[in-house]
Order: structure tokens, then C-alpha cells, then sequence
């Protein structure tokens, strides 16, 4: 279902506090919070409404991109035209091209019909480009070539197809990072980043914890037809405590769980309603899998054998953040490598560390 904004008068404080709500059935979402970091993050909205200027929204994954990237449509000048979004790092890499640019019928095996990509489909709108760090060097030339022309062919076809759409764009690493290791084009930054919006992690914004728990305590509510009417003040204690690696969508998905647990005639949302990882729990079983993993290489080297380079790899990468405390801007020092390999490394092994810088 297509996601719409409705305009409200409400009564602020401040411009900075301004509600961007976004229909999502069967209830209206905003950008929810008062710390100084989300206002930061409005304000920098606020900036960019009435210009065209292409945006970068930086942000760990889980913080609510895409919904800084709808508020920005939305509320801009494109408003009354289309808004699509495409995850670059979703798409298999033989098949973004067509996402993006479309194909003729018949340009390859399966292509019974002609169909409309995204950059056509989103022409007098935005186009939102999700984890655009995860297309390949080759896409990102295309992407390029878009830009800079304002035209495209589909896949299979000769014909040049004007395009007018406003590129914002959303990256889960830091590209200056990701242009220094050659996995990102410097001259595609530059075309795309004019204009910067930060999102803070959950964990650096934590007095809006509270706010967000009671707005998806409501939600939820009405979703599941429970009635939970409080939150233990030692359940929010532990909410506003904990590290949420995963950011809001962690947090939102915590809630929603704790009310399909939470008994029928329950009506306050109690710490036993929650099930996620103790800080202390998770160093414990970082240290517990390095040491499994050093033991592994130590018989395979007495043994002779050939070691895999993505488990000796795996095993020094937990070793530095074991040793730095899950710092990995540190842990990245001590290998002599960037904070995006570190990073792309740990979604590859499935290592989870809170970043404690």
C-alpha cells in the first residue's frame, strides 16, 4: 500500500519539533522524539523542503531511513508526485539494472512483456536509493551516466528516455570510507551527497526511548486487540538501558513481541515480556566462539591442513573486538584495515558487537 502524508496543525514549540506524519494503515507515524539529536535531524529536513538538491541520509541499519527519505518527498516541493524506493543491497547484481531502467519485451529469457523501471516510474518524483553502498562499481557508473544525462535506455532497448527525478540516497557506511577501499565512486558521492542528514543510533538518543515505546505500545494495542495499558516503570528502566544494536526497528519489533506474550488479562507490560540479549551475556559468548575458533585453526595447523581465509579472517576479527571491548573503530586500527570492512566483515560472519564509540 501506497504510503501518503497528511498535513496536521499542531500546536509546537519550536519549527525544529515539527511532526512529519506519514499514513501507514491503520495508524498515522511521524518522526517521534524531543532529544537534540532528532531535532538536529528535523532541522536538517527543514533545510532541504523547499530546494532539489539531491541527500545523503547516513545511518546504522534499523534507525529509520527511509522514513527521513519520505518526510523529505513528502514535504518538498515533488510532494504531489511519485515516491519509489529500491534496496541496491537487496537486488542481485543481473538484476538491478532492469529495477532501476526497466527492459523491452523479449530482451532476454523470461522478458514476455515490457516493464517500467523505477527511474521511470519515479519521473517528477524521488527515487530512493536504500543501502546505495550496496551496488557494484558497474551499477554505480550507470547511476552515474543517469545523473549526469538525464536519460536512460531499458534493458533491450534503443530508445532514450528523458527522466526528471530527485535522487535521495541511504547508506548504512561511510562512503568517504567506502570510496578509500575502491568499492565506491568518488565522482558518484559527490553528485549524490550534496546535502548530508545524520541519524543517530537509539542508544545516543535514549530520552526518546520512552516516547517510542508508548507509541508502539499503541499501535500495537490496536493491531493485536489486547488492551496493555501501562509500562512497568522497571520494564522502561530496562528499555532505556539497554543498547538496541538494532536500533528502532529492534525496539519496535521488542514491543510487538512483548504484547503477543504478554498474558490476556495482563495490562502492563512487565521485563519477563522481553527477550533480548544481557550486554554482559553477549561479551560472554563473543569470548566463548574466539575461543572455539582458536582452538579449530590450532588443530587444523598441527593437522597440516589448508585453513579457509574467511574463518582465519572470522576468528582475528572477533579477537580485536573481543580484545577492544566491541570497539570497532579500535578494533579496525589494531588490524590495519577500514570501519566498513570491519563492518561488511561482521554481517558476513554474523558477528554482532555494539560499537561503543
Amino acid at each position: 500500500m501506497e504510503k501518503h502524508v497528511t498535513t496536521e496543525t499542531t500546536e509546537r514549540p519550536s519549527e525544529f519539533q515539527q511532526e512529519f506524519r506519514l499514513r501507514e494503515e491503520p495508524d498515522l507515524w511521524r518522526i517521534i522524539g524531543s532529544s537534540k539529536e532528532i531535532k538536529d535531524v528535523l532541522e536538517n529536513i527543514q533545510i532541504v523542503l523547499e530546494s532539489d538538491i539531491p541527500v545523503i541520509i547516513q545511518g546504522e541499519t534499523g534507525t529509520g531511513k527511509e522514513l527521513v527519505a519520505r518526510a523529505v518527498h513528502y514535504r518538498g516541493i515533488r510532494s504531489k508526485n511519485p515516491f519509489y524506493a529500491i534496496n541496491c543491497a537487496a537486488i542481485p547484481e543481473n538484476l538491478i539494472e532492469s529495477e532501476l531502467f526497466g527492459y523491452e519485451k523479449g530482451s532476454f529469457t523470461g522478458a514476455t512483456q515490457q516493464y517500467i523501471g523505477k527511474f521511470e516510474k519515479a519521473n517528477g518524483g524521488t527515487l530512493f536509493l536504500d543501502e546505495v553502498n550496496g551496488m557494484s562499481l558497474t551499477t554505480q557508473s550507470k547511476i552515474l551516466r543517469v545523473i549526469e544525462e538525464q536519460c536512460f535506455e531499458r534493458v533491450g532497448g534503443n530508445k532514450s528516455i528523458k527522466t526528471d527525478v530527485r535522487i535521495v540516497s541511504a547508506s548504512n557506511q561511510d562512503l568517504l570510507e567506502e570510496i578509500q577501499e575502491n568499492r565506491f565512486r568518488e565522482d558518484l558521492y559527490y553528485r549524490i551527497a550534496v546535502f548530508k542528514i545524520e541519524i543517530p543510533p537509539l542508544r545516543k538518543r535514549q530520552d526518546d526511548i520512552p516516547e517510542l515505546v508508548h507509541c508502539f505500545v499503541k499501535r500495537y494495542n490496536t493491531l493485536s486487540g489486547k488492551r496493555i495499558n501501562n509500562v512497568d516503570p522497571s520494564t522502561m528502566e530496562k528499555l532505556v538501558q539497554y543498547h538496541w544494536p538494532g536500533n528502532i526497528r529492534q525496539l519496535q519489533n521488542a514491543i510487538r513481541r512483548a504484547i503477543l506474550v504478554a498474558v490476556t488479562n495482563h495490562d502492563v507490560l512487565l521485563p519477563e515480556h522481553f527477550d533480548f540479549p544481557d550486554v554482559k551475556e553477549s561479551n560472554l559468548k563473543m569470548v566463548e566462539s574466539l575461543e572455539f575458533g582458536l582452538s579449530k585453526l590450532e588443530v587444523s595447523l598441527k593437522r597440516g591442513e589448508v585453513i579457509p581465509l574467511s574463518e582465519v579472517e572470522e576468528v582475528f576479527i572477533r579477537q580485536a573486538l573481543s580484545i577492544t571491548q566491541g570497539n570497532i573503530s579500535e578494533a579496525a586500527e589494531k588490524l590495519g584495515v577500514s570501519r566498513s570492512t570491519i563492518y561488511r566483515k561482521m554481517e558476513d560472519y554474523g558477528i554482532k558487537a555494539d560499537d561503543s564509540k
